[in-house]
Formats: structure tokens, C-alpha cells, sequence
């Protein structure tokens, strides 16, 4: 049998994972559990792909601020990192960190729905609390409405926890495997 080498490339979607376990609540969020062969495949195509992704993202971003006057803009950073499948994560912002986090799982969703993901990351962070509240409908509502998205119902509060809707992918790994 011969002994695994890792690729520069391997090591760099290695490392890129770990910074992204750095920048979550709960590193187990980011724990992938893979047989060997898949973890390969995996780091090898996050690092082939993952700036790409994160410009996209970035772009997605950029709208979400130019929805709010300068001195209301925050001071965020955003990733597309493979959530623990068994999980069922989308996205996360996580408000510890400077600047804050958006985290969101691509894999998870079909490509023109990413900004839908953004858009409810942001809502969470312009609140500045976890939870899917009235500030965070408010929110919601006024990035919604001001990307062209159809904004929440009122008097549908129970959805606020999946909105905008996002269409979900059948193999949210597969993405992140390259396939």
C-alpha cells in the first residue's frame, strides 16, 4: 500500500477548513466525517474553487451593505464553508468575532439562491443578536425589499427561521467534493 502524500493544494483546503473551525461557535460545526479518500477530494476542491466562491459571496455582501446608509454598514467578513451535514446548517453569523463572521454552507443550496443566505446572515448581524425577532424581521424585510426579494409575511413569523427560501441541493457534500 502506498503511504498518502499530501498536495500542496490538499494541505491548503486543509488549512482553509481549519480557519473556518477558528471562526465558528462550535468547531464540530465544521467537523466532517469522511472516510480519507473524501477528505483528499474535499480539501483538494475547497482549495481549488474557494476564492471564487468567496468573491461571489463577497459581491452578495456588498448589495446587503448598499442597502443601508454608510454609517449603518458593519464591519463583517464572509465564507462559504461544508457545514457537519447531520447538522442541517445553511448559514451562521457569529457576532463574537471582529469583524463579524457570516458563515454559509454553498453545498447546502442551489447557486442563485446564495444570495437569499446572505441576505438572512446579514439581518442576524444588523440586529446584532441571535434569535428571529422583530428587529429581525424589520431587517429582514428592508434587505428583502431592497435586493428584490420577496420579503417575509407578517403575519408568518414561524418562517422567519427559513427566510428568504433557499431550494435546498439533494447531496450537499457533493458540491463541496467537486462533483
Amino acid at each position: 500500500m502506498i503511504d498518502f502524500v499530501p498536495s500542496i493544494t490538499y494541505e491548503q483546503g486543509k488549512a482553509y477548513c481549519r480557519r473556518m473551525a477558528s471562526l465558528v461557535l462550535d468547531p464540530q460545526l465544521v467537523e466532517l466525517r469522511l472516510p480519507a479518500k473524501d477528505k483528499e477530494r474535499l480539501y483538494c476542491a475547497i482549495a481549488q474553487r474557494i476564492s471564487e466562491i468567496n468573491q461571489e459571496l463577497a459581491t452578495h455582501l456588498g448589495h446587503c451593505q448598499q442597502c443601508f446608509y454608510p454609517q449603518q454598514q458593519l464591519s463583517l467578513q464572509i465564507f462559504a464553508v461544508p457545514f457537519a451535514p447531520h447538522l442541517n446548517i445553511d448559514g451562521l453569523c457569529n457576532l463574537n468575532t471582529q469583524p463579524m463572521t457570516i458563515l454559509i454552507d454553498v453545498g447546502r443550496m442551489v447557486r442563485r439562491d446564495w444570495l437569499a443566505a446572505v441576505v438572512h446572515e446579514y439581518a442576524h448581524a444588523q440586529t446584532g443578536e441571535k434569535g428571529h425577532h422583530d428587529r429581525f424581521f424589520q431587517n429582514l424585510t428592508h434587505l428583502c425589499l431592497g435586493l428584490g426579494l420577496t420579503p417575509p409575511s407578517p403575519n408568518l413569523t414561524s418562517e422567519l427561521q427559513h427566510w428568504p427560501p433557499c431550494q435546498p441541493t439533494r447531496d450537499p457534500l457533493a458540491f463541496w467534493l467537486g462533483d
